[in-house]
This record gives structure tokens, sequence and C-alpha cells, in this order.
């Protein structure tokens, strides 16, 4: 499943780093560097937005592809293994990989925000290009897989504006969904869900030519997290906003469709399922399943009205037919209530017992920090888990924020970001850390439990979403390039050992 695209995260600030001095250590494919202007983008998917003034950061993974197990619940890309045939380091880029572990790739006013990888080790990399919604298919080595799409890049304008995919996930039959949101001018952003065959070409069995549109009157909304559901059924979950007042009115909104792509009228309403934690402003939605047929839906909800009310972070369960579970935390909603400052979820995973792993950031005096929560599968914060809870990781004083969390079979989770120095654009780097079940840091990773990979000159990268193979952990995200001039935008993916 694929989750979490943030909007308050979304933009200029892009992923995966961990390189070296100079664009010319990357690998560049197709789309030429000549970025030129991006089609014309109004309201919260543009790529500039974000609220409250900070640098947007994408959020969210894809955990479609999770620890297969082969190595008995080891990580397999750590030194203490044992049994297994992967090599190198955890936290060190995988020099098998594009350019010694990355791939830039330059398509005009491209950005990367959903990640899905295939059984046969091939990525699929969701986002957008000049005025279109768009998938890239790589090859196991970071090639441009010449079978996808037109040389590997499929674009699509569902909308007339506002095209972006910010979710996207693999079937078992290797047909890909995708979710995000799009635009027709005059109208206010729909909640967009496509299904593509294996080879790139529209799947004509779903929805209208390939394309389902849900829309919500007066609002706009967005797509930030696919899940598949036994028997085909697709569950996607994102926010909507009053269109003309988009400020701290948002909503998180559930829709459950068929495989066909029609409603699925025996969840919520007609398929739709609208979550209003407390009055505030309720961002981003993303979603993950729960033992029982459940669905954890979490992200960040405001305090207060205001403007200046700062965000807590929100976690609802909802039952198979989308009602809340009331059994769940206080009344269904578990809000976090703990330090001075912001705290913000980004994205989600469960474990098989129903334990919940929210990461996402706090903030607070100190520049932001990564952070990972853990609930028990009652709702409340698991006093095992970290400092009653909740774990923090700081990056020498930097603003860290995680976009994405995935979760290994053993119990470790990998939380994937961008870290940097303040309003300083050229030092934003991809961030990373590992965590033990206990929430403390794994110092068989990178550095002391945390890997920080700085950028070329005049370059931003980050992490936006993550997914795990048995040996690698691969991010995206939507990187900058040439900032001292007329900055660029790019694809990024890179991959790491685990």
């Amino acid at each position: 499943m694929s989750r979490g695209r943030s909007s308050w995260w979304r933009g200029r600030l892009l992923l995966v780093g961990g390189l070296a001095a100079g664009l010319g250590a990357f690998a560049f494919a197709c789309g030429g560097e000549d970025g030129g202007a991006p089609a014309a983008c109004e309201g919260a998917s543009c790529e500039d937005g974000g609220p409250e003034g900070s640098t947007p950061i994408e959020g969210g993974s894809d955990t479609s592809t999770t620890d297969s197990g082969s190595d008995g619940g080891l990580d397999a890309g750590d030194a203490s293994d044992t049994g297994t045939t992967c090599t190198g380091p955890a936290g060190t880029l995988d020099p098998t990989f594009g350019d010694g572990g990355i791939v830039w790739l330059t398509y005009p006013g491209s950005a990367a925000y959903a990640l899905a990888l295939q059984a046969d080790g091939k990525s699929v990399v969701g986002g957008g290009t000049s005025g279109a919604a768009a998938l890239v298919r790589l090859q196991p080595n970071g090639d441009l897989d010449t079978t996808f799409g037109a040389f590997g890049l499929v674009e699509t304008q569902p909308g007339t504006l506002n095209n972006r995919f910010f979710a996207v996930v693999v079937q078992p039959d290797g047909r890909i969904v995708a979710a995000g949101s799009s635009r027709v001018s005059g109208t206010p952003s729909s909640l967009t869900v496509m299904r593509f065959l294996a080879d790139g070409s529209p799947d004509a069995t779903f929805g209208n030519a390939g394309t389902v549109l849900t829309a919500y009157p007066g609002r706009d909304a967005y797509a930030h997290s696919v899940v598949l559901l036994p028997g085909g059924k697709i569950l996607v979950a994102g926010f909507s906003e009053d269109a003309l007042n988009p400020t701290a009115t948002a909503n998180f909104e559930v829709v459950r469709y068929e495989s066909n792509g029609g409603p699925d009228a025996t969840f919520g309403s007609g398929g739709k399922v609208t979550v209003d934690v407390r009055g505030t402003d309720d961002r981003e939605g993303v979603i993950s399943l729960a033992p029982g047929g459940k669905v954890v839906l979490t992200g960040s909800t405001k305090e207060t009205v205001a403007l200046t009310g700062r965000y807590d972070v929100a976690v609802v369960r909802l039952d198979p037919d989308g009602a809340i579970d009331t059994t769940f935390a206080t009344a269904g909603k578990f809000i976090s209530s703990f330090g001075s400052g912001t705290q913000r979820a980004s994205d989600v995973a469960v474990d098989a017992t129903g334990r919940i792993y929210i990461g996402g950031w706090l903030g607070g005096s100190n520049p932001d920090d990564f952070a990972a929560l853990r609930l028990t599968a009652s709702g409340l914060l698991d006093g095992a888990y970290g400092d009653a809870g909740v774990a923090r990781l700081d990056f020498s004083g930097r603003v860290d924020r995680s976009a994405a969390l995935v979760l290994q079979e053993d119990g470790r989770a990998i939380l994937a970001g961008a870290s940097g120095v303040g309003a300083q654009s050229d030092s934003y780097g991809i961030a990373a850390a590992r965590l033990l079940p206990t929430g403390t840091p794994d110092l068989a990773f990178g550095t002391g439990g945390t890997v920080l990979s700085l950028p070329p000159a005049n370059s931003q990268t980050g992490a936006g979403a993550a997914a795990l193979s048995a040996c690698t952990v691969t991010m995206v995200g939507s990187w900058t390039y040439d900032l001292n001039t007329m900055a660029r935008n790019a694809m990024g993916i890179a991959r790491y050992r685990r």
C-alpha cells in the first residue's frame, strides 16, 4: 500500500541524498534539464503549496512490498544477519542501483511523491510532470523500463490543472493503481484514482476508461493513500477542504471502491466516510489495515480553529463498514497531548498484533525532530516504546521532518525524510533512521542509527516515500537543482542497503 502525501510537505523540498559533490556524480535520464514552466496550478495540490510558511517536504511511504521474511525475521541488510546473500553495511547507498545508489529524472516540471516495488524488483514512482500526473518504472538496476509507457514514462491528464499522483500500489496481477488529485478549470479538485495495465496503458475495465473521479461539492479533494483489499476492492484516503476558504477547513476522507472502480455501497455512505476529528483542520489522511478488517486512519489535527493553533497527531480506527470503532482510544480517536510544540503525523503502519506505528515530526523550542509513536491495539501510547510511547531523533540540531515510515517484519521501523538548516535551502538532504522494537536507535544502521546524505551544491534532496525489499530500502522524492540560477525540478530515487 502507499500512504501519506502531505500537502504541507508537498513540493520544493526533494528527496533522497547521500550524494557526491556535484551533479556530475548522478544519473540523469530523459526529459532534458530544461525544466520549463509548469502548467498553471492553483490550490493545495500545487507544488509550492504548504501552510505556516514551512519548507514543504512531501510525505508518505509504500509498504505493499514488505520484508519477505526469507531471513527468518532478521533484517537482511545487517552485518548481524546470517544465511542471507545481502551485502554491505546497512544505511549505505546501494552501488548496484543507478549511479552509486542514486537516480535523477529531469523531466520538465517533475515531482515524485509515491513509490511501490513490484515482485520482480522494478520500482514504480508516482508524481507528476508539467501539467500531467505521471508514473515512471525503473528496472532493478535503476535504468528506465522501456517496456512501460513511452520509454519508462506514463503521463496522463484526468483534469486540466493540478494533475498529480500522491499514492501508488501494484496489484498481484501486475496492474497499477495510482491515486491523487486533478481539477477541471472552474471546478474544485477531485479525488482521482486511475488503474493501469502492466505496460502502462489505461485499464479500460476500471471506471471511465481507467479513471474514477470522486467529487465533494464545493470542496477540493486530494488522495494521499491507497490500499488493496481482499477480493480486489480498493481503499483510498486523503482529505477535502473548502474550495473557497481552505484555511482550517479540512476533514479526513476515506473512500472504498469495487474492483471495477464503482463505489462500494457497503462502506460508509455510498462508499464514502468523512471524519472530522474535533471541528478543526484535519490533514493529510493516511491509512493502514489492522487485524479484523479494521482501518487505521492518521494525520494531523489542529488544536484550535485559530491560525496560530498548533497541530496534534490524530489516529482514528474504523470498523470494516466504515463506522468509527468506539472501542479504540477515546470514542474511537487518539489525539496526542504531550509537549509544547506542534506534532505532525505523516505515515502509519500496523503490525500483526494491532500495534500502531506513526511516523512524523515534533516541534517545540528546538528545531523540529523526527518522531515515531507507537500505540497499543487499544489506542494508548505504548510505554514500552521510546520515552513513554514516543521516540524522538535529532540530526545535530537541524530541522528534521520525517515523511515516511516503513515497518520491518522484525519490528524495526525505518523513518525517512529530510533534514536541513533553517531557511538555507541548499542544506536540505535525505535523512533516515532505524529504530529497534523498543524505539531506541538501531546502532547497526548508518552512524548511531541515523543516516544524513547531503545534496550536491545548489541542490535539495530528501525522502517522501519509501519501500522495502529483502535487502534494501528505496526512497523517492521531488528534488531540485540549479538553485543559484533558475531552480529546476526532478524526480529523485535513492536505494540504501538495510
